[in-house]
């Protein structure tokens, strides 16, 4: 079956339909900006995903993830790639074959990388595709194929509820933390069920199916076990992406979880490291975010002019509190001049930020502090400072008083 073409012409969906509908065996190669995807279908099932670069053709395989979730160490992976060559042994054999990891872990891993791999590429607008009819291979005693039906309703989920999820976690990069006492706040689900092993806590399938849990009375917090999971990962030094591999719930439901515990009161973001493009991936995006960048550095002087303007105006009468104080329509009108100048001047910044950083700061003080503002553009021209509120529709700055 010849299969190829963009995906603005032919839907991600609507390939992954036919390759079920006709049962095909092969591989699906997608490819955009510089990532590339290959999809393995047994029979018209998904029996494996790997992603990585399109330049390089380096792919995250699952030993990389055995890594990232520290369930293996690069020397003990290393030990069992070269058994892998020598015995001719898939890699979950060697590893559960050494005791370095159950088979239940090492299931999880899979499932994790297959599913984390195929939930981002709906997000894709654009690419290429391109599907190759082929004898295939994969490991039967650790992955259950993931019927396409399944994958296009979770993918659908995860698009319509992760807006919502990232305006309350808008980086990958935030650090979380534990509140006081908040161990005394919560009933575990191991507790429940009776379960002391870690490998216990994950019981999923590839379907990502839990076990059903037990109702209990009591005034503390009844975690689930993913939730468990999360909340004992949760240290004060792990990002959002570090407790997404640990866990191996992916970016979604690892940040879903955390809204979750943080709404429960057991959590609370602490900061955002300022990072640098870490991948030539990243820095390439980074220099196509020139010319933005540029635009908006203009329009930042314009505000700034502005600002300026009005600072002179405000001054011309007295103290700035006592701007503040004056009740005559001109006065009110120019203070309202003013403060709306400051909050695009104050928006273009966060703007700025975001494309140079790669996301929003947690405050105004992340821009004072990275040098986008002056500390007197938190507050001028009111006493109180200005805030940095998140909701459904987005980021805006709420005036003191609001």
């Amino acid at each position: 079956m010849a299969l190829k073409g963009t995906l603005r012409d032919f839907g991600l969906s609507d390939i992954f339909q036919l390759i079920s509908h006709q049962r095909k065996t092969g591989i699906l190669y997608l490819e955009d900006k510089g990532k590339s995807v290959a999809v393995t279908f047994d029979e018209g099932k998904v029996v494996g995903a790997e992603s990585g670069s399109a330049k390089t053709h380096e792919k995250e395989r699952v030993g990389d993830i055995l890594v990232k979730s520290g369930l293996v160490d690069m020397v003990r992976l290393e030990e069992c790639l070269q058994e892998q060559k020598r015995t001719a042994k898939k890699l979950g054999v060697v590893l559960t074959e050494k005791n370095f990891l159950t088979e239940e872990l090492f299931r999880a891993a899979l499932a994790f990388q297959i599913k984390e791999t195929l939930y981002k590429i709906f997000q894709w607008g654009s690419g290429t595709y391109k599907f190759d009819t082929t004898k295939v291979s994969f490991d039967r005693h650790f992955i259950s194929p993931l019927p396409a039906e399944y994958i296009l309703m979770e993918a659908a989920r995860i698009i319509d509820e992760w807006p919502g999820v990232q305006a309350k976690i808008p980086s990958m990069e935030i650090v979380f933390d534990k509140v006081p006492g908040a161990e005394e706040k919560i009933f575990r689900n191991s507790e429940l069920a009776g379960k002391t092993a870690v490998e216990d806590n994950i019981n999923f399938d590839m379907l990502g199916d839990e076990a059903p849990q037990k109702a209990f009375d009591s005034d503390r917090t009844v975690l689930s076990a993913v939730q468990e999971r999360v909340f004992d990962l949760v240290n004060g030094q792990f990002t959002v992406s570090d407790i997404s591999y640990r866990s191996l719930t992916g970016d979604f439901e690892a940040s879903k979880t955390l809204v979750d515990l943080t709404g429960f009161g057991l959590i609370k973001p602490i900061r955002v490291p300022v990072s640098t493009p870490k991948t030539e991936e990243t820095a390439q995006e980074t220099r196509r975010r020139k010319g933005v960048v540029t635009l908006l550095s203009g329009l930042l002087f314009a505000g700034i002019l502005i600002f300026i303007l009005f600072s002179t105006i405000a001054r011309s009468g007295g103290k700035l509190n006592l701007l503040a104080q004056m009740t005559s329509e001109k006065a009110i009108t120019v203070r309202q001049t003013i403060v709306n100048s400051q909050i695009q001047r104050l928006m273009l910044a966060l703007e700025t930020y975001r494309l140079e950083k790669g996301s929003y700061p947690l405050s105004l003080d992340d821009l004072v502090q990275t040098g986008f503002i002056l500390e007197s553009d938190t507050s001028y021209p009111f006493e109180d400072p200005y805030r940095i509120v998140w909701s459904d529709k987005g980021l805006t700055i709420s005036t003191p008083g609001d």
